[in-house]
């Protein structure tokens, strides 16, 4: 299609046929590129075409994605903070050394981490209200799938703490080795093992809390980035869409 620079830009709406359904966060970020090209052009789709129910899915595979991301990130967690508080040996070394901390670090935050990069360059792949409605749900998922997982996280290793490593359970627990015929300085040595490391659930539960904090703020900044990018765009006439929504 062909317009002059002071026409408005094309509306086409899209065809029953070729609605799209996004069953995973590839495909989903598939369907955004594509149409952030497709705005790129000149092809203007207004954000009513995107219907409830693909809205929703948007949203689905968002909290999905993010929600499982997050609870494997989670359970690494007090894996690798035992390692920085050297209490489990990282590449058999009980004496972890920078590299091994740095390692253990990455264990627990590099995963979230590359998600959050992943989606903030997703976040950037908009211009009109077609895509930005599929950004901002897409979005909008993740941050509630994040949220939940941070909020089950922090009631887990405070259930383990308080309800499930108390005293009265590690020695009921350290006990019982009696009976498998286990030197007396080895049931002290794991007894004093456990009540140290038990104190890495409360440590885990708000680093689970700082780190999902970086992964929601990560793609947020990247999304109000790119709304700033849009408007010199539009005010330079590179793009042509409607202005009244920017």
């Amino acid at each position: 299609m062909s317009k002059d620079s002071n026409s408005s830009p094309d509306v086409m709406p899209v065809p029953q046929s070729n609605e799209i359904h996004p069953r995973g966060l590839l495909e989903a970020i598939s369907y955004i590129d594509q149409n952030f090209a497709n705005e790129l052009g000149g092809c203007i789709i207004k954000a009513r075409f995107l219907t409830t129910k693909q809205r929703l899915e948007f949203m689905e595979v968002g909290f999905r994605s993010s929600f499982a991301s997050g609870i494997v990130s989670a359970l690494l967690t007090p894996v690798a903070i035992g390692v920085i508080e050297q209490y489990i040996p990282m590449f058999g070394d009980s004496s972890p050394t920078f590299f091994d901390k740095f390692s253990a670090f990455l264990l627990a935050l590099g995963f979230s981490l590359g998600y959050a990069i992943f989606m903030a360059k997703a976040s950037t792949c908009f211009i009109g209200e077609y895509t930005r409605a599929m950004v901002l749900n897409l979005l909008g998922g993740m941050v509630f799938g994040a949220i939940v997982k941070a909020v089950l996280a922090f009631i887990a290793f405070h259930f383990l703490y308080f309800k499930i490593f108390t005293d009265k359970n590690v020695l009921w627990a350290v006990g019982k080795l009696y009976y498998a015929k286990t030197s007396p300085s080895t049931v002290a040595s794991i007894y004093y093992w456990v009540q140290g490391f038990k104190g890495i659930f409360l440590i885990s539960a708000y680093f689970v809390l700082v780190s999902t904090a970086v992964f929601i703020i990560i793609p947020i900044v990247a999304m109000l980035v790119a709304w700033q990018r849009n408007r010199k765009l539009i005010a330079a006439g590179v793009v042509h869409v409607d202005t009244d929504n920017f």
